[in-house]
């Protein structure tokens, strides 16, 4: 660049040549500097790119594959959702940082399903591209067993057979345990999950001792760069809690009520300075939600009623409003004075194996605008939710003396389900914290153990796990 400064100067200098020609070489020069200026400036602001050319390579294969993602999500909703491609590098900064501000360590594993293998993809904070590509589970295969254990999870009167889930773990996660997480000390796992997997119960994968949620805290991402990677602790939340427990067409959801008055009275426990908001059942209307949202700020908002994604484009899922449906569509409209942190819907359905249900279900937090969404992978029952979803909130607001992470919070209440020590017994639930009595109308007798998967595995963290 200085050279280019000297050229100018000496070509303004020259007297003898002619006028013309001082101006041409002017502009050249000028043109010059100017490009060399616009270069460097690019060269500063481009991404990173890994010095290693196998790796520079495989950041490459790795931008073009969340190219694809971002593109499903796109085209599914219609609409533009990011611009940002950060590289392999740039990627591992961010989990550097989220684990420095969060006391976790962090990995990413994509999960694509192609037709002859399964392509397995795994990042930390160190930064390196370890590809993994498994020729023994194509799509097909692995879709079936996918499938195969959903049923398995659904008969939860009979023994589990976990042959599914020990097969599901030896292809997803043993390609990486011992070299990678363990040797990283990895306890905290963003998955990204192509179609056919999209919906695949992860915490419920067995290695032969222990289910995955034992040993990791859990999330499902639509893509990495599609995630807005921030963290807040939930001490003093604000919360807008919102349900209902009958519905004019539906089913009804008769621990709604209780489910909506535990969440109040565990953050009324806390140090919270302001009240939760509550809009039950003929309250639940979208213009008495939309009023709340335009006069508060809230940074949890919870929908405990129907919430279904079905086949079909995005105007087939919605959420069931005491007397209408918020289609999927319309979320991205919701008039939020600062989009929450968390929304949570705690009674969730999807279709599995239909792709559009899939991206519906795991792009909900990009289409509402949130930061963390949790939400079910099938109808879990009613009392089930009541007993997870109380002690989710009382875990992430209540009980972490160092802030637990939104997908922390998470698996310790389903492992307290898992352990048997949260369960039903004659009308009354047993937690660590307290026991809860139940309203009569409930009519629980005897004793119900929550351990079986069913009841625990459905619930998923999509999005930010912080």
């Amino acid at each position: 660049m200085k050279s280019l400064r000297f050229l100018y100067n000496r070509i303004i200098n020259l007297k003898k040549v002619n006028y013309l020609f001082r101006k041409v070489f002017i502009f050249i020069g000028l043109t010059l500097l100017s490009l060399t200026i616009v270069l460097n400036s690019y060269f500063v602001n481009a991404q990173q790119i890994p010095e290693d050319p196998k790796q520079a390579i495989l950041n490459g294969k790795m931008l073009k594959m969340e190219q694809r993602l971002e593109k499903e999500y796109e085209t599914f909703f219609n609409k533009n959702i990011a611009d940002s491609e950060q590289s392999s590098l740039e990627m591992a900064a961010i989990l550097a940082e989220m684990d420095e501000k969060t006391g976790t360590n962090s990995a990413v594993v994509w999960v694509m399903p192609e037709e002859k293998y399964l392509h397995l993809v795994y990042l930390s904070k160190k930064g390196e591209i370890i590809v993994k590509d498994i020729e023994d589970a194509p799509l097909n295969k692995i879709t079936k067993v996918v499938e195969d254990f959903y049923r398995e999870i659904e008969s939860v009167n009979s023994p589990m057979d976990l042959a599914q889930s020990k097969q599901l773990y030896k292809w997803i996660i043993e390609p990486y345990q011992k070299e990678f997480l363990e040797a990283e000390n990895i306890d905290n796992i963003l998955f990204c999950m192509g179609n056919g997997v999209r919906l695949l119960p992860l915490s419920a994968l067995y290695d032969g001792e222990k289910f995955l949620v034992e040993k990791y805290n859990i999330s499902r991402i639509p893509a990495f760069n599609l995630i807005n990677a921030k963290y807040e602790p939930m001490k003093n939340a604000t919360v807008l809690a919102m349900g209902a427990s009958k519905f004019l067409n539906n089913d009804p959801l008769p621990a709604v009520t209780l489910e909506i008055e535990n969440i109040d009275n565990r953050l009324q426990r806390s140090s919270i300075t302001s009240p939760t908001e509550i809009l039950l059942n003929e309250n639940f209307t979208l213009p008495n939600m939309q009023q709340q949202l335009k006069t508060n700020s809230f940074q949890i908002v919870h929908l405990a009623t129907h919430a279904n994604f079905n086949p079909g484009d995005v105007t087939d899922s919605y959420i069931q409003l005491w007397d209408d449906k918020l289609t999927l569509d319309q979320m991205s409209n919701m008039p939020w004075q600062n989009p929450p942190d968390l929304l949570v819907l705690s009674a969730c359905n999807t279709a599995l194996g239909d792709r559009d249900s899939q991206l519906g279900f795991t792009g909900i937090a990009l289409q509402s605008g949130v930061n963390s969404a949790l939400g079910t992978l099938w109808s879990v029952s009613d009392l089930g939710t009541f007993a997870l979803i109380t002690e989710f909130y009382e875990q992430l607001i209540n009980q972490s003396q160092t802030n637990l992470t939104k997908a922390e919070a998470l698996r310790q209440a389903q492992n307290l389900l898992l352990q048997g020590e949260i369960y039903f017994e004659d009308n009354r639930l047993i937690t660590p914290h307290g026991n809860i009595n139940l309203p009569e109308s409930l009519a629980v007798k005897g004793k119900v153990n929550l351990s079986h998967p069913f009841y625990w595995a459905g619930f998923t963290l999509i999005s930010s796990p912080w």
